[in-house]
């Protein structure tokens, strides 16, 4: 019996590798087991019409070569052709993409019904801003909305510094809130926004009305489309890395929970205790209680992790005079 596409998207390894994870975190101990997974992967259409990074496929065939003889195992000569095939394409520019696997149980042999596809940038910082690559936190966010569906039904979310989106994609697909506002400062994010949204509708429902709002937390007029309209849920992730944003971040936070009914979860990698530990205080400093907790380590093959991550968990008791 030939191989199927599900037990490939099941595979640790293609699941890592279809997401672009560092090679350094990916476990090649066995991967002659998985060659030909990965062999079916790439000649997939979609990775085709939505490539990873060349240069990526190629360390990590190579990565695969390596390990292979390295354990006197004989290598197939399609993996060899592979790797010749995209050592010629290398000087590709893009734009690439990634593609992530967020069940731990897919049914489907269908690639595109099983993916969510992102562009990303190739660079952390690009066009003055760090929106158009997904990070850890993001993809810790988008994990745990796959995870509690039921938390996210039937409410009214808005995502604060939405990135490329694949959080907030993921909630539209995979769970049924009442509405979903992407919301970001830079324009070059929300159209990138806007072309990650428009390829996963291709390939999937999308479970609820959704909106892509340019907002900035130094804009204090523009929290007034808040006013009629008052979210169940904040999300965001990644969004603290910057102290000289922390009070106009916190000062938003802090009129969402006016109402004393919105919800805020933040997802935060702990890059720099120090960074970290300044967030907290400001949060205090504008009288927001929270409540934080640590992600586990195990949480999803997709996380790296090589630094912790934190929920912080915003709920009001206390309804806030307005300043």
């Amino acid at each position: 019996m030939g191989i199927m596409m599900v037990d490939c998207l099941n595979n640790d390894t293609v699941r890592q590798f279809l997401c672009a994870t560092q090679l350094a975190a990916i476990n090649l101990k066995n991967i002659s087991k998985e060659v030909d997974f990965i062999l079916m992967i790439l000649s997939h259409p979609i990775l085709k019409k939505y490539p990873l990074k060349t240069t990526y496929i190629t360390r990590f065939l190579k990565a695969i070569i390596s390990q292979m003889e390295n354990s006197g195992i004989e290598l197939p000569d399609e993996l060899y052709l592979k790797y010749v095939e995209f050592i010629q394409k290398e000087s590709n520019e893009g734009p690439f993409y990634k593609h992530y696997v967020l069940d731990n149980d897919i049914i489907s042999n269908e690639l595109v019904e099983s993916v969510i596809t992102i562009q990303e940038s190739i660079s952390i910082v690009s066009q003055g801003t760090t929106g158009l690559c997904t990070w850890q936190a993001g993809i810790a966010l988008s994990c745990w909305c796959f995870k509690n569906q039921d938390k996210l039904k039937d409410k009214f979310i808005i995502e604060l510094g939405c990135g490329t989106g694949l959080s907030g994609i993921s909630a539209c697909i995979n769970c049924r809130p009442s509405e979903y506002w992407f919301t970001d400062c830079h324009t070059t994010v929300l159209n990138t926004l806007r072309h990650n949204t428009q390829i996963n509708e291709t390939h999937h429902k999308f479970n609820c009305k959704y909106d892509i709002v340019q907002f900035s937390w130094n804009d204090i007029e523009g929290l007034k489309m808040f006013e009629k309209k008052k979210p169940d849920l904040i999300l965001a992730a990644d969004v603290i890395f910057d102290h000289t944003m922390f009070e106009p971040l916190c000062s938003s936070l802090r009129y969402f929970t006016n109402n004393n009914t919105t919800e805020i979860l933040l997802f935060c990698t702990l890059r720099n205790p120090e960074t970290y530990t300044k967030f907290l205080e400001t949060l205090q400093k504008y009288d927001l209680k929270f409540t934080q907790n640590i992600l586990p380590k195990n949480y999803s093959i997709l996380l790296q992790q090589e630094c912790p991550i934190y929920i912080i968990h915003i709920k009001q008791n206390v309804v806030h005079n307005q300043d």
